[in-house]
């Protein structure tokens, strides 16, 4: 299932202001449509419907149905990714912290479970499906883990070891058992305070798994 135009989502040439407020008004309209409605669901028309504009401009922007859908993603889960970038200099327990709080919130909305079970459906009949959601969704926010934590380890903050699998730790730590729960139906009830509670008693257990790892050696 290649892009149609053969177009790379993640690398665009700079764009006009006209130019770029088409696409974001197109990602918008295609969050909205893929979430509501799963992939299969999603239509290119009604997504140019929502967005204005026309197919030749969606078709030139993103090259395909799968280039919108993996621009969409990556623009769905940036402010995921940004607390990241932007806490290079802050305090390890206040990023991390943020960071859960943001993957809770992102992964356990209805919408967003039902999009996550629509692709799970459709990835054994077209398994490129899977792998893009998974290399710009998942996979993506892990390795932007990895970099932190190998950056603040460079940095001296904290010590860590396998910045890539203590970055699966902390995600897996994070959403645990509420994601398989939540993919079969069982989707948490989760209010702020309980959100916050689990985001403060992962980052704290992740912090002090790092700091025995590093008095050990």
């Amino acid at each position: 299932m290649k892009h149609s135009s053969g177009v790379d989502s993640s690398h665009h040439a700079p764009r006009n202001t006209r130019g770029e407020a088409r696409r974001q008004r197109l990602l918008c309209a295609a969050r909205d449509v893929f979430l509501e409605k799963g992939y299969n669901g999603a239509s290119i028309n009604e997504i140019v419907a929502r967005a204005g504009g026309s197919l030749s401009t969606l078709y030139k922007q993103f090259g395909s149905k799968e280039g919108l859908f993996v621009a969409a993603l990556e623009a769905h889960a940036a402010n995921v990714w940004t607390r990241l970038e932007e806490g290079r200099n802050r305090p390890p327990q206040d990023v991390l912290f943020e960071l859960a709080q943001g993957l809770i919130d992102l992964i356990f909305a209805q919408s967003h479970l039902r999009l996550i079970r629509s692709i799970a459906a459709e990835a054994e009949r077209t398994p490129e499906l899977g792998r893009l959601f998974l290399e710009r969704g998942p996979d993506r926010t892990r390795r932007e883990l990895a970099d932190y934590l190998q950056s603040q380890h460079e940095r001296g903050t904290i010590h860590v070891e396998d910045p890539r699998a203590s970055a699966s730790m902390f995600t897996g730590m994070v959403l645990g058992e509420w994601m398989i729960g939540a993919l079969v139906g069982r989707v948490p009830t989760i209010d702020t305070e309980e959100r916050n509670h689990r985001a403060r008693i992962c980052t704290d257990m992740f912090l002090t798994g790092l700091r025995g790892m590093a008095e050990r050696n």
